[in-house]
């Protein structure tokens, strides 16, 4: 699906519509800059005068009388204060609320019913995981994949599997972090087989970054469970390589991992955890579900629910499965009927956020380096609320007087309090 993202007013309206990109890029959508090809979109509406007001008023019919079959999600201010009006604008089909907007890129998809799966067996949207200002940038090793997942029509769309060498990866990360580069994300289509057609593994790769550069951090992408070796585990020794994987599980239950062609048994991705956390306690491990694949049982569904809940991820991409044409899923008998899937999808989304929640409580009281953004919201006239991401890749907040600055630094901080999707943190050893 193509998303196209519109804004008025504030740098805070674009700060949001960077974050909604991302996440509609982590569902599997690709944002387009051509409102006219779009299938879906966003207005982040403004109020702060009378004009403001009339100008989104006529952005959103504008937007709806160039492009009538594109679905249209209003947000904002103006959409705040003028909900009715905002929401009986023609074309108008949904209106979020400004506190409403967490959720926005959620609602979005299934109360308009465009979620979808993604185009890849692991996230397609990596590359968004991420990015947030110039604290960081994305490394791209390698493409393709050399696996037959059931529903994954990478193979097909990438090709076989071609690597960076190793030196043009190198004089990439130490040319960004020349520039002022100080989180690399190491990504690819198939990340655990770089190498394979060079003769060189992923953990070649990671030990040369270590060794030839200075870059403070190292993350990875999404990796695929069965990749993992005791060398690999290894790794995690250098506090520069942080402790958190985005390991694509796709289905709880053995029987429906074979019908996927998944190479990793619950029990064997069970392990993998146990000795991520045993070596780092609060390691964090995101992941892909797929809810009704073809044949999903109520059965296997449990089964599904159980393992994730046991597993205790910190996040969940939740994708309800679609045919796609091509690929060897399309073709398997019992397929799910949308109501099944609808009502999975809605109770594995609650199960994700009670988990997201737990293993954020869990990281509380804990101290952690932080690299801080650019972005940053008024407490007063003489304050400001900066964020940034732990190691573990928890997003936190802090508090600091309005003319001092955290942007690109690394300080650390003690996790105090939950609030809303971040944690806030008390500034250890920082003026």
């Amino acid at each position: 699906m193509l998303v196209h993202l519109k804004t008025l007013g504030c740098r805070l309206n674009e700060a949001e519509l960077e974050t909604w990109a991302h996440d509609f890029q982590k569902s599997g959508h690709h944002i387009t800059q051509q409102a006219q090809a779009a299938d879906l979109i966003v207005i982040n509406s403004c109020a702060v005068t009378h004009d403001a007001a009339r100008k989104s008023r006529n952005l959103i019919r504008r937007v709806h009388r160039d492009n009538p079959k594109a679905k249209l999600v209003i947000s904002g201010c103006y959409a705040t204060l003028d909900e009715a009006e905002a929401a009986a604008i023609m074309g108008v089909d949904m209106v979020v609320r400004n506190a409403d907007k967490a959720q926005l890129v959620e609602r979005s998809l299934t109360e308009l019913s465009m979620e979808t799966m993604p185009e890849m067996s692991s996230d397609p949207g990596e590359s968004s995981l991420f990015t947030r200002g110039r604290q960081r940038a994305f490394v791209k090793v390698q493409d393709g994949c050399r696996y037959r997942c059931t529903f994954c029509i990478v193979t097909i769309a990438r090709g076989e599997e071609i690597s960076r060498s190793i030196d043009l990866v190198i004089a990439d990360i130490n040319t960004l972090h020349a520039q002022g580069i100080n989180e690399i994300i190491l990504t690819g289509v198939h990340l655990g087989g770089y190498g394979s057609d060079l003769g060189y593994t992923l953990c070649d790769l990671i030990k040369a970054i270590l060794q030839r550069t200075h870059i403070p951090r190292l993350r990875l992408g999404s990796l695929e469970p069965w990749e993992f070796t005791a060398e690999f585990f290894e790794l995690f020794n250098n506090p520069r390589l942080m402790p958190h994987l985005h390991l694509p599980l796709q289905s709880g239950a053995d029987s429906v991992l074979r019908r996927m062609a998944r190479r990793c048994k619950t029990a064997e991705f069970a392990d993998i955890v146990q000795q991520l956390r045993q070596r780092i306690p609060h390691f964090n491990i995101t992941t892909d579900i797929i809810v009704g694949f073809p044949g999903e049982t109520e059965e296997e569904w449990q089964q599904s629910v159980d393992f994730i809940q046991h597993i205790g991820f910190g996040h969940i991409h939740i994708f309800t499965y679609s045919i796609r044409n091509g690929t060897k899923a399309a073709t398997l008998p019992n397929q799910v009927d949308s109501q099944t899937k609808k009502q999975r999808s809605q109770q594995l989304h609650e199960i994700a956020n009670t988990l997201k929640q737990a293993f954020y409580q869990n990281n509380i009281g804990q101290e952690f380096s932080v690299l801080w953004e650019g972005y940053s919201e008024v407490c007063d006239e003489n304050q400001k609320r900066v964020f940034g991401y732990t190691p573990n890749y928890l997003r936190v907040a802090a508090v600091i007087k309005s003319a001092d600055t955290l942007e690109n630094q690394l300080a650390s901080v003690k996790l105090t309090q939950l609030t809303d999707d971040y944690l806030t943190g008390q500034l250890i050893n920082w003026a």
